[in-house]
């Protein structure tokens, strides 16, 4: 939940305490200034507020009025720090345009934002969630972020929006605790991770967490914002690798390929790109506009196919021709992997409509509706 920090509207200037301390004592600013020797223009621009307390000012005060230094100091750092606030209130009042093209609605749904609407408290609570201090220094790291697009030719994200979902996995990342990433280990972990299918959807993918996390990879699941198309990303921040899963996706083998297609770019594609952001359309082989990314994406897409179901044995089955409930359930518990995930790869390849087969997929439901409609 988000915290609320009441602001005093304003915060008097220190001058005005040792103004109070002359009058108590019935002395004048040059008496204050033989006893201090400080200088009459330093007493008279300090009580007029025109000259801050400094370290050696303070020391002064405190011989001469009995208040410890640091009592001095801290009137001068509440003053200052009321100052700032008053300044950055000025310049947020420009900074609504720009806050305002995140999704401000859905973050306070989620508790990310103050469920009241206030346009500074929502500014202010917004750039603590993305751990900047202004709207250029969003865009600096945003920008400094690397990341690369699995953009199509169907969705037009909004940069404001996907920042906000990138940010929520790494806070989300670093609450999990994993070991060091070690890649001999993910590939050999690939059969557990592959009968784990067949588990029921909300169990298989908290197992999902715990089996990556041994080998080095932070799974997290941040359900996606409006306006972002993103069904998942993979991530390296710094030594840590970060598998998202947006929860576009609601059946299990839309899901278990996502999930296993983040896992390729992972393990395959570090040096080349080590931020990807995935969207895609519901078959999940949509065209992508960059060519470059295009071969990046059929690499996932091919590990991802090859990893659920490897393609000998598919091969072997295919040749059969029988696609029958029956068939495909033996086939995907010779496999170890859940029959939907058979279905889904049918489909994809053109041996079985769209309406086929479907009784034999998960459907999951999810605590969050889809919020990225286009």
């Amino acid at each position: 939940m988000v915290s609320k920090t009441l602001q005093p509207v304003s915060v008097a200037h220190p001058g005005e305490t040792v103004s109070d301390y002359l009058d108590s004592f019935e002395w004048s600013q040059s008496d204050l200034s033989r006893r201090s020797g400080l200088t009459p223009k330093t007493i008279s621009e300090i009580c007029n507020g025109k000259a801050p307390i400094s370290p050696a000012t303070s020391l002064a005060l405190e011989r001469v009025f009995g208040r410890p230094a640091h009592f001095w100091l801290s009137l001068q750092s509440r003053f200052d720090e009321a100052q700032a606030r008053q300044a950055e209130a000025l310049r947020s009042a420009d900074w609504w345009q720009w806050a305002r093209r995140f999704p401000v609605s859905e973050m306070r749904k989620r508790g990310l934002l103050p469920a009241k609407e206030e346009k500074a408290s929502d500014i202010s609570a917004l750039l603590r969630f993305l751990g900047v201090s202004s709207p250029s220094s969003w865009s600096a790291v945003w920008r400094a972020s690397s990341v690369s697009y699995r953009q199509t030719r169907r969705f037009s994200t909004n940069d404001h929006s996907v920042s906000a979902w990138v940010r929520l996995t790494e806070l989300e990342a670093d609450a999990v605790e994993i070991s060091a990433f070690d890649e001999r280990r993910a590939l050999s972990a690939i059969p557990q991770l592959r009968s784990n299918t067949r588990v029921a959807i909300d169990k298989a993918l908290n197992n999902a967490k715990d089996i990556c996390a041994n080998f080095g990879i932070a799974v997290v699941i941040v359900p996606a914002f409006p306006e972002t198309g993103i069904s998942g990303s993979a991530r390296w921040l710094g030594d840590k690798a970060i598998l998202a899963l947006s929860l576009r996706y609601r059946f299990d083998d839309q899901i278990w390929f996502t999930f296993f297609h983040e896992l390729g770019h992972i393990l395959k594609h570090r040096k080349r790109q080590a931020f990807i952001l995935d969207n895609a359309e519901d078959n999940l082989t949509d065209g992508v506009v960059d060519p470059d990314m295009q071969a990046v994406e059929d690499e996932a897409n091919r590990f991802a196919a090859d990893s659920l179901i490897p393609p000998a044995e598919l091969k072997g089955f295919v040749s059969g021709g029988v696609f029958t409930n029956e068939s495909i359930y033996n086939f995907a518990d010779s496999m170890d992997v859940a029959p939907g995930i058979v279905v889904g790869r049918l489909q994809r390849e053109g041996l079985l409509k769209p309406h086929q087969g479907n009784k034999l997929k998960q459907r999951a439901q999810w605590a969050y509706d889809k919020g990225d409609e286009d």
